[in-house]
């Protein structure tokens, strides 16, 4: 349905879900066109600022796009530096999927400990739409000299790179259309032929309450390539994504993943010295990500027999 007009008002209603729906007032319709991969919307509502919508799905909204941007970029960053630090002669080379619109790009930059970040979207409109209407999220990364932009099949990206990244940060839409081949077994598993020994593996999993197959699912894929005592599922809240909180799942190569009171020092001591100029995230909210709720633990362990 989309965009709707009541009572001389305009509403966006998002209809990702057959049987339930959310949908918020517009005040302008600041960009609207058909890409070859994408219908692309940039909204300007009175409660969420500028909304960039694709395919009818509402992806962040600058009223709370960090709380996603923030979780996913800086805990992947400081696993990575908590599994191993980089060498003093050598940064963290990071390649984001998707991600076109520079959220993630925006916060991984941040992080003086990078040297290269790499942003392989197909479709190069969601950059260029966001760049000229929502520039508040990209936040000049576009014109950072560390950041490259691949357009094309992020899959084939993947595949031609081996042992090469120390961070993949997997931002994708939900799993249909173009989006489809960057879910399931085969692709993780490029993704971890991908990365450095050491290297830690990130992506989003879906709403919990509403697409709690796709969550289990995806956990259950990232396990099985990199090992289930080296996965662990996060959990944030959103007002922007239907269904409240959403999940995201990460992973380490070939190193135990970090946790416990050494892990948090370090942790801890990684956040003091990066000075980061943040919204939302912090080591407490880290920490606290990893809670999930008993009946999701229980139905994850369940099938995997290992922590979340």
């Amino acid at each position: 349905m989309a965009l709707t007009e009541n009572e001389g008002r305009l509403w966006f209603q998002e209809d990702l879900y057959p049987d339930i729906a959310y949908g918020f007032r517009v005040s302008a319709v600041l960009h609207r066109e058909e890409s070859a991969f994408h219908e692309i919307m940039v909204l300007d509502t009175p409660l969420l600022g500028k909304v960039l919508v694709l395919d009818g799905v509402v992806q962040c909204a600058q009223r709370d796009e960090a709380i996603y941007h923030e979780l996913l970029a800086h805990s992947g960053v400081f696993l990575r530096l908590a599994v191993s630090p980089p060498p003093a002669t050598a940064g963290l080379n990071v390649l984001v999927v998707g991600g076109g619109d520079g959220g993630i790009a925006r916060e991984c930059l941040k992080h003086a400990s990078l040297v290269r970040v790499t942003v392989a979207d197909i479709d190069p409109r969601v950059r260029e739409a966001t760049l000229a209407f929502f520039p508040e999220l990209a936040a000049g990364a576009y014109a950072d000299p560390r950041l490259t932009a691949v357009d094309g099949d992020a899959v084939e990206f993947v595949r031609r790179h081996r042992d090469t990244f120390d961070l993949i940060v997997v931002d994708t839409t939900d799993p249909v259309g173009v989006a489809l081949p960057l879910f399931g077994h085969d692709f993780v598993a490029d993704c971890h032929a991908a990365l450095k020994g050491g290297g830690v593996f990130v992506r989003q999993a879906g709403s919990l309450l509403l697409q709690t197959d796709e969550f289990v699912r995806a956990r259950a894929d990232v396990a099985a390539v990199f090992g289930a005592q080296r996965t662990r599922a996060r959990l944030l809240a959103t007002c922007t994504y239907l269904g409240g909180w959403f999940t995201c799942v990460s992973a380490a190569k070939n190193a135990p993943y970090p946790e416990g009171p050494a892990a948090r020092r370090a942790l801890r001591s990684c956040f003091a010295q990066a000075a980061l100029d943040v919204r939302w995230y912090s080591p407490e909210m880290h920490f606290a990500s990893q809670v999930l709720p008993r009946e999701y633990v229980e139905k994850v362990a369940g099938l995997q027999g290992s922590p979340l």
